[in-house]
């Protein structure tokens, strides 16, 4: 089964030769003027042909779009270092910071542009959830990512996804799909129907993003359709990856415990059908911290658990459900 993968980061890489240039300060004061005005066309006409056919034009504006609903405004840099034609920035937007790496060729075109988070070793806000939670989803479900170890959870190394979770359902034939697994419709979690885990306030939903193939996914819009919950003691609970068309929700709304948000999809950065769920400090996935998430009543396997967060290859359903 293909690994599943969630992107929190922007991420654009050329082709990048490694002292500081006067035409990369250039280039990236116009990167600048263009972002904030949201000339992201503006943006793909200053990159080299070969950066071009790396990153398409429509996936280059998804990306800047959402590192503008995130990062907000670019303000100002500063130069860090530089070696042989490539200068890293410290870059600082409205909402935060990001290290910049730029080189310019000999054309004058950007072949190599790369944006990475600076390192946040800030713990989150708080640790845990102190709502009370029940399971998204009816029947049983398998965790195939969740836990405090790498092992258990790849998602602990992000900062945001420390306690994040990825669910899926698995057959009698100890697969998550039947029939070749080529279409979404074969994965069984594909269609399911997922509900809000309390009371809770719409803090932000994403639609109209397309299900993916099976095994090709879309890291340009990482979260896919998505629901974000935000609780009265400010936990902010995120649903990925739902199914286009489905979501029942808008922003604002305030929902109750088991409201019926959208079905499981696979959509986004995501290679098959599953959920995935995780609880941050704040509402921007770029800057907030995240914390585990513990529901109040658990079956595991035929083992209530209670005030339990589940661990990778869980077998997990709700009490009588």
């Amino acid at each position: 089964m293909a690994k599943l993968i969630f992107f929190a980061c922007v991420l654009l890489v050329g082709t990048i030769s490694f002292s500081q240039s006067e035409k990369n300060v250039q280039a990236l004061q116009q990167l600048q003027g263009l972002y904030n005005s949201e000339n992201y066309q503006g943006i793909y006409d200053m990159l080299s042909d070969s950066f071009q056919q790396k990153v398409p034009e429509a996936t280059l504006h998804q990306l800047f779009s959402t590192f503008q609903n995130n990062f907000g405004k670019f303000n100002s840099f500063e130069f860090v270092d530089g070696n042989e034609g490539r200068d890293n920035f410290l870059a600082t937007f409205h909402n935060g910071q990001q290290s910049v790496g730029i080189y310019v060729d000999g054309d004058d075109k950007i072949s190599g542009l790369l944006f990475k988070p600076v390192e946040n070793d800030a713990p989150a806000k708080f640790e845990r959830n102190t709502t009370k939670l029940q399971l998204p989803f009816k029947g049983e479900w398998f965790t195939f990512w969740g836990g405090t170890t790498k092992m258990q959870n790849y998602h602990v190394t992000t900062r945001v996804q420390k306690g994040a979770f990825d669910f899926i359902i698995v057959g009698k034939n100890g697969r998550s799909y039947e029939r070749s697994g080529t279409r979404n419709e074969d994965y069984y979690a594909f269609g399911q129907p997922l509900y809000a885990v309390c009371d809770a306030t719409v803090a932000q939903v994403i639609t109209g993003v397309e299900d993916n193939r099976p095994t090709i996914m879309n890291p340009s819009q990482p979260l896919g359709n998505s629901v974000m919950l935000r609780t009265k003691n400010g936990e902010y609970i995120v649903y990925a990856h739902l199914e286009k068309g489905s979501l029942a929700v808008k922003e604002g709304d305030v929902v109750t415990k088991g409201q019926y948000l959208g079905n499981c999809g696979n959509s986004g950065n995501s290679s098959e059908a599953h959920l995935h769920l995780h609880i941050q400090d704040g509402p921007n996935m770029m800057t907030a911290g995240g914390a585990r998430c513990y529901f109040e009543e658990v079956m595991v396997g035929d083992e209530l658990r209670t005030d339990y967060s589940p661990v990778r290859l869980d077998r997990i359903s709700r009490p009588n459900n």
